[in-house]
Order: C-alpha cells, then structure tokens, then sequence
C-alpha cells in the first residue's frame, strides 16, 4: 500500500501585511477560518494512500563439512555393556556455536545403519543410527545425505536412513536421498524467518556402484544435470534464495578443479545463489563467483572435514561456512540478498581413547600437544593450524572486482593413495 504526504499549505495572508499596515482582529479571524475551510477541503478532495510499510527479516546459516566416521571414531563412543553408541560428547565443544544459528547444516558423508552389527569402517562405511540423535542434539537442521558414501550399504541402507528422519525427527530437513519418486520430484523448501529457502543437494558419484533401474530417484546425481538445473529455475519462481550443496571436487587438494568451477558457474547461472561444497576433505578457496554470463553467487569450494579418524594435518583442519541473509519487504516487492558471509576454523582433535571438534580459536597448544598425530608429525600446533588455514583460505576472493588468485597448489601427498583412513 502505498502512502502520501498530506501536505498543509500554509497561506501567505494569514500574517500578511497590506500598505495600510497590519490586519485588525477581526479580519484575521474571518481569513483564519477561511483558511481552516480551504484546508478541510483541500484533504476531502486528495486521495489519500499509505506508502509502503518496510520490514526486514533475517537468517543466519552455518554449514559443516564431511562428518566422517571411521572405525577409530565411533569406537571410542561405544558402550559395550549394552551394545550402544553415544556421539552426543563428540560434538558437545562445538554445540553452542551450531545453535547461534537459525539454521544448521551438516554433511552426513557416511550412510546409517540400524543394526549395530552393520556398523563398518572404510571401504564400505556403515553409522551407527543414533549419529542422528546426537545431530539433533548438537542443533542441526538440515542433514545432507548425497555423498560418494551414500550406497556403502546399498539401498536397503539408504530407505532405512530415509525413514529414521521421517519417523524419528520429522522437523529435520533431509537432503540428497528419496525412498519414492515422487519425493524425487519433489523440490526441498525451507522457510525460517519469513524466508523462504530451496535447497539442494548433489553428489558426483557413489564410487562406483550404480543405482539399480528401478531404483534410479533413491539419491541425487549430478550426472542428472539437465534435472538439477531446470529444478533450480523452477525454485527461483518459488523461493526467496536458493542454496546448492555439492559434493564434488578431488579429494586432498587445496583448490577447485576446472569442471569443478564450470559446473558450479552453471548451477549459479540457473538461479543459485549460494553454493557450499564437500568432498575434497581439506578446505579450499571461499568467496564471490561471477560467472561468463554475468551472475553471480557465493561459493565454499570445500569445507574440508568436520569429523573424521584421518591421520594428515590438513584433514584433521575444517571449516564452517557462514551465510547472513536478509530479506526486504516494501508492500508487494521483496529484495533477498546476502548480506555477509565467512569462514571459521575448526578442529579434529583426538588422543587413544577421546575425540571432539573445537572452534580453531578454541584449541590450544596443551590439546595440540595431547594429539595423537603429535606420534606421526611433530608440527602439528595451534599456529601451524592457524597458518594453514589461512594461506589456503584466510581471505575470501571476489570476481566481481577482479579474479581470484588466492587458490594455492595442492597438497605433496600422492593423490591415490589409499590407507586405511582413506574416504
């Protein structure tokens, strides 16, 4: 609706002055309530309309990276008296930050098994179920399931996994996995603060294994490109902001690769505007894409690890991305835009019998020195983390004013290499 100001004129004669001097009383009282009657007038015949009311809304998004559970992992949160597992301690650091938040993401990279004698470590990953209630507890909202890992355990796994956040935490948003086609089709809408949000989330491959043909919707491909981004225009006639969840990239490297950036310049161009992506286990470059055509969005290219048993410095050092989002309203018409983002450190930390994630700002060189991998590599330390992380990805980039060249080479390891903590 839109509003105007009334405006009062103010008549000159009112304390005017003639050449015969100054009005006596009684005619400044007539032409005062002349000047009543013309401004009651005046207002009668205007129309009157009201500007536009403005209101603001604002959500805060935090996004973690791979949450990877090894062997070396979910032993130490086992009770074998009573054949239960309890990772609520392992996040227990980290949960007062996650629920800052009005929104949390996390990667769930290993798929959940509901009998504990499916519970396995790398090649073929099987989590124990309850992983998700300690996620609740730790104040996640959206779990993120498309990941290489997805069909460690098959698709039995998978339609378990669906049905646990069904029927266990209905509230939690679940991304990357369908137990129907129709839930295939169906376009993921999350709205927090008047805000409405399309979410997705994709995964490159599943190391291998195909999905059987009848089974082709249980989890979402980017192979499946011409479906993801005809998805993504439909949700931009739908949704306030899109955000897309990829896992995608090499694994142990320190920048994107070349298709990597080129599929994520197409997501952008069919209408995201936020994208956040996995995989790779060590962080890569943040900031500010702007693609060929001229969109333009923002983009984590890896949040590295988040939990994991791996045995290498740069895997044991994450990130979680960090995305303000503020929306205007002024009558029928609304601006959506990101209004800051960042990129905050964090740590694996775990000795023989303990592990947990730390906020990098957090940790101190006494835990550093308490470190298992202190027994593998002695520059292991605060400041060596600290220094890691930001020559890698201290400063955001944005094309917008010039292209990047924050992204370093990657890492001296042997890309292939395979151990038992690989992923």
């Amino acid at each position: 609706m839109k509003k105007r100001i009334l405006l009062i004129p103010v008549l000159a004669g009112v304390l005017g002055m003639t050449g015969c001097g100054f009005f006596g009383m009684g005619d400044y009282n007539k032409r005062k309530e002349e000047s009543q009657q013309a401004e009651s007038a005046s207002k009668e015949e205007e129309t009157t309309t009201t500007a536009p009311e403005k209101k603001t809304e604002e959500v805060s998004l935090i996004a973690c990276g791979d949450n990877l559970i090894h062997d070396t992992v979910y032993k130490k949160f086992y009770d074998e008296k009573n054949d239960t597992y309890d990772f609520v301690p392992l996040y227990e650091n980290i949960a007062p930050t996650i629920k800052k938040y009005d929104l949390a993401v996390i990667n769930q990279e290993t798929i959940f098994v509901k009998d504990n004698a499916d519970v396995s470590n790398y090649p073929a990953f099987g989590t124990p179920q309850v992983m998700g209630d300690a996620l609740v507890t730790s104040g996640y909202d959206i779990v993120l399931s498309a990941t290489n890992h997805t069909m460690d355990k098959g698709t039995k796994a998978i339609q378990g996994m669906a049905e646990y956040w069904k029927e266990s935490y209905p509230q939690i948003s679940l991304l990357g996995i369908h137990d129907s086609v129709e839930d295939y089709n169906t376009i993921d809408y999350v709205t927090k603060n008047g805000i409405k949000f399309a979410m997705f989330n994709y995964t490159y491959g599943l190391n291998g294994i195909e999905l059987p043909e009848d089974k082709y919707y249980m989890v979402d491909l980017l192979d499946n490109k011409d479906k993801f981004l005809k998805d993504i225009q439909t949700a931009e006639g739908e949704a306030d902001m899109t955000i897309c969840f990829l896992h995608i990239g090499e694994e142990y490297t320190y920048e994107p690769t070349d298709d990597q950036v080129a599929y994520i310049e197409d997501v952008i161009d069919a209408g995201a505007d936020v994208v956040i992506c996995a995989h790779p286990h060590v962080i890569e470059p943040y900031g500010t894409v702007k693609t060929s055509k001229g969109n333009t969005g923002v983009v984590f290219y890896s949040c590295g690890n988040f939990v994991s048993g791996q045995d290498e410095i740069d895997r044991l050092l994450g990130g979680m991305a960090t995305v303000n989002i503020r929306k205007t309203t002024e009558g029928d018409d609304s601006v959506t835009e990101v209004v800051d983002y960042d990129f905050i450190p964090v740590v694996t930390h775990y000795t023989r019998s303990e592990e947990a994630v730390y906020l990098l700002d957090d940790y101190t060189e006494t835990l550093a020195d308490e470190h298992l991998i202190k027994n593998s590599d002695n520059r292991f330390s605060v400041l060596y983390l600290k220094e890691l992380f930001y020559d890698i990805a201290g400063k955001p980039f944005d094309e917008t004013k010039e292209k990047s060249t924050t992204a370093t080479t990657g890492s001296d390891e042997e890309e292939d290499e395979e151990d038992e903590d690989s992923a």
